[in-house]
């Protein structure tokens, strides 16, 4: 925060030591005898409306910090400033929204942000507004902000990363790096260090390309990309967790469950992607592990959703429903754009026989990040309440989304199959077993294609070809 003109007075010059300092109750005392004396001496108030509001928003006093950013703002209106100064009303609107956002008012902040011009918007409020549009489903909006937050700095990763997410042209992306590079040259001058900047845009280069290839599901090709990645940069937490998902993706449990734990052990106190962790202890039937992973991540921070989701998945390894859906969506509630917990009230639906509301947390899942294991839960879903139509549209979506991955090409297979089971639609079930072949034709290892086939054959009772099914698949494995 700063004085937009002028010295400051002693009083202010106090209040910033301490703002400085985080004594928030001393600098709101001294704020308020600053105010008091501005308005005696008729004397322009904002600094002290600043103070008293950064004060506020520090101790999470939301609501009376947009109280006062808003009578900062309500001084522009009315015309005490000049035109040079919009810079500093727009950052108190900057800031109103970022408590806004805090309090859960996603559109109401969304509004605030907007009235600050295109051409004066900053990477932090682009940022911003792209998460907001993002909260509140905005999705082209929020791919508009994010390119233009890599034209104010080519190196802002998150801004990559949200926008394989979201599907942009990986082609658009570059350029509007390109021109983040450019548009740094001509800031910096002669101070620019070419040879520096060129070295770490070929790795978010090469960290684009990962990313793209892991949205498009091409998790094999993914791999490998941020393993060549995590060679460069050893020992990175980020990376790590990105080839963990991967792993986990491709069935590699066990090497999924070494990644993770590796994360752990560098860096304990991370709570990223451990709800994904969890859930593997919870396959493994590892539940003291899962219990003290629990206990561990809620000890850490218990405001983050990955910590309830945790918990739920150790309550749902015990069978116990009632708590595991409890805590999951005390996770929901602390981040409603937490992928990972719709699936698991999904999951935790479907255990329970209510496919209907498990269908509806599967696909709230899939519009926050498309994965093929929410696709897989949706399918699965439809299927257990009968809806036979419905699951093939969802399993056609998946493969539309994720063509390569044997997973997508299963779903279609088994809702096909199951579609068709006591109909006597032979055209349909040869296209079900087409597809589940096709399935094992891109992972021989699988075990839910081969199953279903075998399903399939000895509900024809041709049981000479399970035979020969089951047995490749034992010598495959």
């Amino acid at each position: 925060m700063s004085v937009e003109g002028g010295e400051k007075t002693p009083l202010q010059e106090e209040c910033f030591r301490l703002l400085q300092c985080k004594q928030y109750k001393s600098c709101e005392v001294l704020a308020r005898m600053e105010l008091s004396r501005a308005e005696q001496e008729g004397r322009d108030a904002r600094v002290a409306w600043g103070l008293l509001g950064e004060c506020a928003h520090a101790q999470q006093q939301y609501n009376r910090a947009i109280s006062y950013y808003r009578r900062i703002q309500y001084s522009f209106v009315r015309g005490v400033s000049v035109s040079s100064q919009h810079h500093y009303a727009n950052t108190y609107r900057l800031k109103e929204a970022q408590c806004l956002q805090a309090l859960g008012n996603v559109v109401e902040a969304s509004s605030v942000m907007e009235r600050i011009p295109v051409d004066q918007r900053n990477l932090t409020m682009l940022m911003l507004l792209g998460n907001l549009y993002l909260a509140s489903g905005r999705k082209s909006s929020a791919a508009e902000c994010f390119i233009g937050g890599l034209e104010q700095n080519p190196f802002a990763v998150e801004a990559v990363e949200w926008l394989a997410v979201l599907g942009a042209g990986k082609q658009e992306v570059v350029d509007a790096i390109n021109r983040g590079l450019s548009r740094m040259k001509e800031q910096e001058g002669e101070n620019y260090d070419e040879s520096a900047s060129y070295s770490m845009l070929i790795a978010v280069q090469e960290l684009l390309e990962a990313l793209y290839a892991k949205n498009r599901h091409l998790s094999s090709d993914a791999l490998q990309m941020f393993t060549k990645l995590e060679r460069q940069f050893p020992n990175n937490v980020h990376l790590l967790l990105n080839i963990a998902t991967l792993q986990h993706q491709m069935n590699d449990e066990e090497g999924a469950a070494r990644t993770y734990a590796k994360v752990r052990k560098l860096e304990h106190t991370n709570i990223d992607c451990m709800d994904q962790y969890g859930q593997i202890l919870a396959r493994q039937n590892k539940l003291d592990d899962l219990n003290e992973l629990a206990s561990s991540l809620l000890e850490i921070d218990d405001k983050r959703p990955e910590a309830w989701s945790t918990l739920a998945l150790y309550h749902e390894a015990r069978d116990d429903h009632e708590k595991a859906l409890a805590f999951v969506e005390k996770a929901i509630a602390m981040d409603q754009r937490h992928a990972f917990a719709h699936r698991l009230r999904g999951a935790i639906m479907l255990a329970d026989n209510r496919p209907e509301h498990a269908a509806v947390s599967f696909f709230r899942s899939n519009e926050i990040i498309q994965n093929v294991t929410s696709f897989e839960g949706l399918v699965d879903s439809y299927l257990a309440a009968g809806k036979y139509k419905e699951a093939i549209c969802a399993a056609k979506e998946a493969i539309r989304a994720a063509p390569r991955d044997p997973r997508a090409v299963t779903l279609v297979g088994l809702a096909l199959a199951q579609g068709q089971m006591g109909a006597d639609n032979m055209d349909g079930m040869d296209k079900a077993k087409r597809a589940l072949r096709n399935a094992l034709a891109l992972d021989p290892g699988a075990l839910r294609p081969l199953m279903a086939l075998v399903t399939i054959h000895a509900h024809e009772k041709d049981y000479d070809t399970c035979i020969e099914l089951l047995r490749r698949g034992i010598e495959g494995m």
